[in-house]
């Protein structure tokens, strides 16, 4: 049996003016949600939407922290500092790290930053094949097909 890939939805970000690792694994996702009194959904779409609680934003923090491997009482400690300055600064990395754990991160980026999820080829418009047949238009193939 092989480990399991938990790059997928482990962040790297600034955070206390350093950059830390934050993951929701499961139990990190089922105690914010126990939190939260929502489901990951939820918060997730409270997130989005600025529709959320103080507890949305620093126990995903906190939680993702732990994920991330810091100790319980480390993460406590290290959110606790922050937790009197205005929250919609540390909102963004909170999304960040439940839109990880809901959808995944990308794998790579390319040297102009754009991402590529696994499995996923990244193609340049200019060169992508064109839907259309050449020289005949949609217009065109619609008089056949319609008269």
């Amino acid at each position: 049996m092989s480990a399991a890939e938990t790059g997928r939805t482990l962040v790297t970000a600034d955070f206390a003016g350093r950059p830390c690792r934050f993951q929701l694994r499961l139990g990190e996702m089922a105690e914010l949600e126990r939190l939260c009194g929502a489901g990951i959904g939820a918060i997730f779409m409270r997130l989005g939407t600025h529709q959320f609680s103080h507890r949305d934003v620093w126990d995903t923090i906190r939680l993702g922290l732990e994920g991330g491997g810091l100790s319980g009482v480390a993460a406590s400690a290290l959110v606790l500092r922050y937790q009197d300055e205005p929250l919609m600064e540390y909102l963004p990395l909170a999304g960040r790290i439940v839109a990880a754990a809901v959808n995944g991160v990308p794998k790579a980026a390319d040297a102009a930053g754009n991402a590529a999820t696994e499995g996923e080829e990244t193609a340049d418009p200019a060169t992508s094949r064109s839907s259309t047949a050449p020289g005949r238009s949609r217009a065109s193939r619609r008089k056949k097909s319609g008269g």
